[in-house]
């Protein structure tokens, strides 16, 4: 389906200005489960159906064999994702992951910070020059490269810890790319 298609959680959102900038470039808004219950411009709801004050209402899914949030970026293409901050901390983790499991190139939002997957094909993003930024490998990471920021990697395999937390972009174009892994790329959001 082409469009913008925006999925809300239940967790803490971001703030109003954001999510009325989200909700007017949504052509289709997926909310998950419970968070039904806090708006009604939603198109549909996804998930398990034990977070919603009327489940009998909505029609249930197949159970816990993924996240809410994992359901709806297998059957939308995901643009934007909000109110997964807050709350339970392995539903925190958990949207980090579910971006990889799905292969998603969502974004998702949160008040001052904005993340989303490095596909190995690469990314490419446009952003002012001093922005912080970061990439979190989640394990082994093959030869992952970074143009554009004030550390640089040039096809260095990395895994699983702080190396590549704390960067700067340098450049208003900022590349980065790897040959195989999950890899977050997090930025923080040119907020006036």
């Amino acid at each position: 389906m082409a469009g913008f298609v925006l999925v809300v959680g239940n967790g803490n959102w971001p703030s109003n200005l954001l999510m009325d900038t989200l909700f007017e470039q949504a052509t289709q808004i997926v909310a998950l489960d419970g968070a039904a219950d806090r708006f009604e411009q939603w198109d549909v709801v996804v998930g398990d159906m034990d977070s919603i004050k009327n489940p009998k209402k909505y029609q249930a899914d197949d159970g816990q064999c993924d996240s809410d949030l994992a359901k709806a970026l297998r059957e939308y293409e995901v643009n934007a994702i909000v109110g997964v901050e807050g709350g339970r901390l392995d539903h925190q983790l958990a949207t980090f992951t579910s971006l990889f499991e799905t292969e998603s190139n969502a974004i998702i939002y949160f008040d001052t910070w904005r993340a989303c997957r490095i596909p190995s094909e690469g990314l490419e993003m446009k952003l002012k020059i001093g922005t912080r930024c970061g990439i979190i490998p989640f394990g082994i990471v093959k030869e992952v490269r970074i143009d554009g920021c004030e550390f640089t990697l040039q096809d260095q395999d990395i895994s699983t810890g702080t190396l590549g937390v704390g960067n700067r972009t340098i450049s208003e174009n900022v590349k980065l790319s790897h040959e195989g892994g999950d890899l977050l790329f997090i930025w923080e959001a040119n907020v006036s």
